[in-house]
């Protein structure tokens, strides 16, 4: 889906999708196969998926991409041809407990890291083929699943096989090299995956314009400790480039109490501070797990406080004295889907989020 909502004060929130239907562990699926296709087809084009796994590969281990892939197919045919199944199906768990695999997951990896990509495109005003000048007046929205913030440069974790914030940077970076991006993650989990990478990119990877990409990205997370991953449990600057920022939330925090004043004091200045560090780009790993309805964590918010936090991240942002930042979100976590829970939903907080950003 690629949907764009027009607002009176010009400004544009485009909602980038990826179909996909998920499978019953037997195999079984509410669509017919070619159905299944022609769905997931619609949005993007060959060149974009291609696109999308060479930037995979220079994020990840080459490996353990390959792994995954060969995993995927080599199911999909066992499922068609030994077994005379549906293509779609369940193939099992690849990290012990948490993170599974079907045979179109290394598909649905590429497709979301396209939606990624093409929302990041959106709010910089960017497209595959041209460099261009950024749009204040557009942002992009992955709305994309599964997440991707735990992954590492190597493995699968916790429901994450690829990183999808890291491949929309370092696209970005690849069309534009030199410029400066902070990633902003409130996931109630920490984002291990992403400092992993930073960590193991800036020793070895670079941009085809043979520059250390990882030296010109930030990362702060904002996370409930503890909980998994159990990591990044003090309050801490690290990283080869010093440019991970690890920001514990205790257990019951609410807004007005804790988590304010860790956003506003600490995490906002590492995203953006004039004449120190200016970002080009704002990408938001906007997990929806802080939901004291949420039942994988502890913390306290409601969805109005996510509107809150967008409110003051956007005029935390414009106080830039170089440029006004791009702005981009990504869905991450958040899992709380019935209707009428006390404090609200992750489809409550996503409209307030959206809200804000139009006002």
């Amino acid at each position: 889906m690629y949907d764009k909502d027009h607002v009176s004060n010009g400004l544009e929130v485009h909602l980038i999708d990826v179909a996909c239907i998920e499978p019953q562990k037997d195999g079984g699926t509410d669509m017919s196969t070619s159905e299944y296709f022609t769905e997931l087809s619609n949005p993007l084009t060959p060149a974009e998926i291609s696109l999308a796994e060479s930037i995979l590969s220079k994020i990840h281990d080459q490996e353990y991409i390959a792994s995954l892939k060969n995993n995927c197919e080599q199911s999909r045919q066992n499922r068609i041809i030994d077994e005379g199944k549906n293509p779609l199906g369940w193939i099992g768990y690849i990290d012990g407990s948490d993170t599974y695999l079907t045979t179109e997951s290394y598909n649905v990896g590429l497709r979301t890291t396209c939606a990624w990509i093409k929302s990041v495109e959106t709010s910089l005003g960017m497209s595959t083929s041209t460099n261009s000048n950024i749009d204040d007046d557009q942002i992009g929205i992955a709305l994309t699943r599964p997440p991707g913030h735990h992954a590492t440069y190597s493995e699968a974790n916790g429901f994450c096989f690829f990183n999808f914030a890291l491949a929309a940077a370092f696209h970005v970076l690849q069309k534009q090299p030199g410029i400066k991006i902070s990633i902003l993650d409130f996931d109630v989990h920490f984002g291990q995956g992403i400092a992993d990478i930073l960590e193991k990119c800036s020793k070895k990877e670079t941009t085809d314009n043979g520059e250390d990409w990882t030296s010109n990205i930030r990362y702060v997370s904002l996370h409930q400790v503890p909980a998994y991953p159990y990591s990044g449990q003090s309050r801490k600057i690290q990283g080869r480039n010093q440019n991970v920022l690890t920001i514990p939330i205790h257990i019951e925090s609410t807004w007005s109490c804790g988590y304010r004043e860790l956003f506003t004091k600490y995490a906002l200045p590492f995203v953006s501070t004039p004449r120190e560090w200016e970002p080009n780009l704002v990408i938001v790993c906007a997990g929806y797990d802080a939901l004291d309805s949420d039942e994988l964590a502890s913390v306290n918010l409601v969805a109005n406080d996510f509107g809150e936090m967008t409110r003051i991240l956007k005029d935390h942002i414009q106080k830039s004295t170089l440029t006004k930042p791009a702005l981009m979100f990504g869905l991450e976590g958040g899992y709380q889907l019935r209707d009428g829970v006390a404090g609200g939903n992750l489809s409550d907080a996503l409209m307030r989020t959206i809200r804000a950003l139009q006002e």
